[in-house]
């Protein structure tokens, strides 16, 4: 049935055909007419390791319920296993049912079946005797979903389902928790690897330092001489969409890249509102972002209590102005700005650093080589948030911060990669 073309194959030339297509969907003729079967019912077996061949260390047909066994013929006593055994494998045409036969030969160890399915670019839903696994077409394939049509989890594998079974979703094995824990875990493992650190277990990547930032703006040691100082404008926002329910067990949740992204890392932030704030609920986020182009600066988006305070907005726009901004020698904002930044032990600004007030004569209208700025641009860029806030709302904190750092990364790839096409179409 998913073949190219029109096929008609018996039981084992079926299988045969389908040794590296294991998620092709077949039907089988009953006398009448073809009813949805699968390769499993029709005796495949998915054989990993030895590139699709049977291990010849393994036994002919054994019992998947017996287990681990000890080989007693082997001089050093190797732990054999029996390793067949069925697992549900979701892909991006819909869930499959197959049995899998994993690779015995010496030296191989039970433990690592996890690691043999990764070879096969099978991603498990569990390290000790997985028996879900999501191949990575399917796990980038929710990511990319996610982005760019603002899917949630519930609605991407509800999908799936009715790729899988459209008459009858509800008999297709549910897997959306383990979706769930495995996207998380894929999203940070992608975004470790594009950032450089995906081979490197020993170097952290800092606060920001899986976050893409704006390539134009002016950014000292990056883009600039070391000797050019330069002054350029930041803006800072807030969405009170993006809300966030109080968690009933927050001490089990795992960040996997806490301050790593865009928001600002959770302790230290929360050591910072200690100091003023009597409420912890979370009404909304706060960012600061370039004003010529709309990029997201990294380790800089806040969570909002009360409103767009300055306990909140001052925490962002530090991050901000420490964010590859060590030669800034000018900066436009509140009048009593310096006064609490000195007030503030959580509060740092560059040694070098001057504060103008952003009005009067100090407006960026009277400023020569500022240029004729959108002072609205970060409500341009709230507009798609306020569309997968309604699903992070009920996330954890960890998991809601992660989205959001996907997201926001995902808005700066887009600035960045079609920032040269207006260049282009004035050149033509």
């Amino acid at each position: 049935m998913s073949c190219t073309g029109v096929h008609a194959w018996c039981g084992p030339c079926a299988v045969k055909a389908h040794r590296n297509l294991p998620f092709h969907k077949v039907q089988r003729w009953n006398g009448t007419h073809y009813q949805p079967t699968s390769l499993m019912e029709l005796g495949f077996l998915w054989h990993i390791g030895h590139e699709g061949d049977p291990c010849p260390q393994n036994c002919s047909d054994p019992d998947p319920d017996d287990g681990i066994l000890l080989d007693r013929h082997s001089d050093d006593l190797a732990i054999r296993r029996y390793s067949r055994f069925q697992m549900t494998i979701v892909h991006t045409e819909g869930i499959f049912s197959h049995e899998v036969s994993v690779c015995n030969c010496p030296g191989s160890n039970p433990n690592d079946w996890h690691l043999d399915l990764l070879r096969q670019r099978l991603f498990p839903a569990s390290i000790s005797k997985p028996k879900t696994a999501f191949t990575f077409a399917v796990l980038d394939h929710f990511l990319i979903d996610a982005l760019e049509c603002k899917t949630s989890a519930m609605s991407f594998y509800q999908k799936l389902k009715r790729f899988t079974n459209n008459a009858f979703p509800e008999r297709v094995p549910d897997r959306y928790r383990e979706l769930m824990r495995v996207s998380q875990l894929w999203r940070d493992l992608k975004h470790r690897k594009w950032f450089g650190f995906g081979h490197d277990m020993e170097q952290d990547p800092g606060d920001g330092g899986l976050a893409l930032f704006c390539p134009d703006c002016p950014q000292p040691d990056v883009n600039l001489p070391a000797d050019w100082k330069v002054h350029y404008d930041r803006q800072e926002n807030g969405n009170f969409t993006a809300q966030h329910m109080k968690m009933n067990k927050p001490e089990l949740d795992v960040a996997l890249s806490d301050g790593k992204g865009y928001m600002v890392a959770e302790v230290p932030y929360q050591s910072h509102l200690k100091q003023s704030l009597d409420s912890k609920e979370v009404r909304g986020i706060g960012a600061t972002a370039c004003a010529q182009h709309g990029c997201f600066v990294p380790h800089s988006v806040v969570d909002f209590q009360k409103g767009e305070r300055y306990m909140n907005t001052d925490y962002s726009i530090c991050n901000a102005l420490g964010y590859h901004s060590e030669s800034i020698t000018k900066a436009l904002w509140s009048i009593n700005f310096r006064n609490r930044v000195k007030n503030s032990p959580s509060l740092l600004l560059p040694p070098a650093l001057e504060i103008f007030p952003a009005v009067g004569k100090y407006s960026l209208n009277f400023i020569k080589g500022a240029g004729h700025l959108d002072r609205e641009i970060l409500e341009t860029l709230w507009a798609p948030f306020n569309k997968i806030s309604p699903t992070a709302r009920s996330m954890t904190q960890a998991h809601r911060q992660e989205v959001y750092d996907d997201h926001m990364r995902d808005s700066n790839w887009k600035k960045l990669v079609g920032m040269g096409n207006p260049l282009l179409a004035q050149e033509i």
